[in-house]
């Protein structure tokens, strides 16, 4: 570190270390060009936490923008990013205008949709942000037609979750409907275990 450098020790309330070094100058850090007058932090293992960069970046096969801060895991995986323009990552049409963010294990944990995409047998909105499992599977997302899913119909415009396995988590009904006998109101919210099963409705109505 060079003399210029300031150096400054924080302990989070897990009481593991976090360190982090404020650049005099613009430098190369773990690989990445890092801006100057800027902090760069570190994990209690010594991978970097989050940088600002200096130039348009590729990570893990990402075009991160210049003069923006990336995240990273504890396992130095990319968490956190802003891209240099709307592009598709892992397949999915992202937005530039605001950040995406990834799983510890490199998927696409969420990002705000460039146009419609077609995921899970679901068309999700575009303009609207959805998310992902750590599997790559959908998590949640804003449906932008309407579309019959485990034998439920999501209606265009309203949300929906799923598990891990594909199969919907919870949902919102904007009409009233019979589900597996249950009668519901519309508003009401159903949830659903991993086999499509109900186990819970909740009523939004007074």
């Amino acid at each position: 570190m060079s003399e210029t450098s300031q150096h400054k020790e924080l302990v989070s309330s897990d009481s593991r270390s976090i360190s982090g070094r404020l650049l005099s100058r613009e430098d190369t850090v773990n690989g990445l060009p890092c801006r100057a007058d800027t902090w760069v932090w570190f994990h209690g293992n010594g991978t970097i936490s989050s940088c600002e960069l200096a130039c348009d970046t590729i990570i893990e096969h990402i075009p991160c923008r210049a003069n923006s801060r990336v995240h990273f895991h504890g396992n130095g995986r990319l968490m956190k990013c802003y891209l240099t323009e709307n592009c598709r990552v892992q397949g999915v049409p992202a937005r530039a205008d605001t950040f995406v963010l990834f799983h510890e294990n490199g998927i696409l944990s969420a990002c705000r949709l460039d146009e419609d995409h077609f995921c899970n047998r679901v068309q999700c909105k575009s303009g609207t942000w959805l998310g992902f499992h750590d599997n790559g599977c959908l998590k949640r997302c804003i449906v932008a037609a309407d579309t019959f899913k485990d034998g439920l119909l999501l209606k265009a415009g309203s949300w929906a979750a799923f598990h891990s396995n594909g199969v919907i988590e919870n949902y919102k009904l904007t009409a009233d409907a019979s589900i597996h006998g249950i009668v519901c109101k519309a508003g009401d919210i159903l949830l659903f275990d991993e086999e499509g099963r109900v186990t819970e409705t909740i009523s939004m109505t007074v």
